[in-house]
């Protein structure tokens, strides 16, 4: 292996960081939790990252992993507007965290059309919040914009 490929490997998203054990990926105890609306980032740790982290945690179901913001089209003067944001969340028990989460979200006036996104035996799914409720295991096509789970 060549210096170059060494760097690479070091700084790669699947290498460890020096010392810290290894550790896979498991699309099946993922969640990406997709939140419509213009939500800023500070207000998305406050309102929704941090609770959501504080009582999964507390349950034992996981822990939230990252989060983000995506921005919309440009708007006619340039500007770009956040869609909407999304939580990544790295489950313990997968379908309790969705429990959970079903019951958390509304309670934290998250908007219609909240969305928990999740891979169930190979298949990709969802849960869309609507004014009914919770409309569960849906197909979904959409893909996590960071790494396209």
């Amino acid at each position: 292996m060549g210096i170059i490929d060494a760097i690479k490997s070091i700084f790669s998203r699947d290498s460890p960081a020096r010392g810290e054990p290894q550790q896979s990926f498991d699309i099946e105890s993922f969640i990406y939790i997709k939140i419509p609306g213009e939500i800023q980032p500070l207000d998305r740790g406050a309102l929704f990252e941090d609770p959501i982290d504080s009582a999964l945690a507390q349950a034992n179901l996981g822990a939230t992993s990252g989060g983000g913001s995506s921005l919309g089209d440009p708007q006619p003067d340039g500007s770009r507007r956040i869609e909407f944001c999304g939580i990544d969340f790295d489950a313990t028990d997968r379908d309790g965290a969705l429990v959970a989460l079903r019951t958390l979200l509304p309670s934290l006036s998250a908007p219609l059309g909240t969305e928990l996104h999740y891979t169930r035996g190979g298949i990709k799914l969802q849960d869309v919040l609507s004014v009914e409720g919770w409309q569960p295991g849906l197909p979904r096509n959409f893909l996590h914009p960071g790494f396209g789970v």
